[in-house]
């Protein structure tokens, strides 16, 4: 073999290794994507689903909030609790929590104040009661908190 043949062997060889280096760097790069993209996919179905339970999950709290042993058989009263608590547990453990807002400064991009009142206790507008409570998911607020809230006093 000539020494031209072999240096345009090698040529070759470095152009295949070059373009196999790329190709592995390319599909490394699309799966990175493609994880990515169902990562947000999943986020997005999980998103859905809990706006959608969210309303059923008030109203069953509230009617166990209403319940107790006496105005119910006791055995449907424990089925009730026990079937909540479930369902709290499960939306807790796809990321759902409840905001902490009470006696904590008021953000207007995280609270939806349904009232505000003037008092000489505060020094910054904080909230003072919490009328509808407010849930995150995955620390992406999915409801915002409606709030009463209570601003500076100041004298006319």
């Amino acid at each position: 073999m000539s020494d031209d043949t072999v240096k345009a062997l090698e040529a070759e060889k470095k152009e295949l290794m070059e373009s196999l280096l790329y190709a592995k760097a390319e599909l490394a790069n699309l799966r990175r994507v493609m994880e990515n993209e169902v990562r947000r996919s999943e986020s997005a179905a999980v998103e859905r689903i809990m706006r959608k339970l969210l309303p059923f999950y008030e109203d069953f709290e509230r009617v166990v909030r209403g319940l107790s042993a006496e105005s119910v058989n006791p055995t449907v009263y424990e089925a009730v609790i026990m079937l909540f608590k479930e369902l709290e547990n499960l939306l807790q453990s796809e990321g759902l929590e409840k905001m902490d807002v009470m006696g904590k400064e008021f953000n207007p991009f995280d609270h939806e104040a349904v009232e505000f009142i003037e008092s000489s206790d505060v020094s910054v507008e904080t909230v003072v009661e919490v009328v509808s409570p407010g849930y995150k998911l995955h620390n992406r607020i999915l409801k915002p908190p409606k709030v009463k809230v209570a601003k500076p006093y100041k004298p006319p």
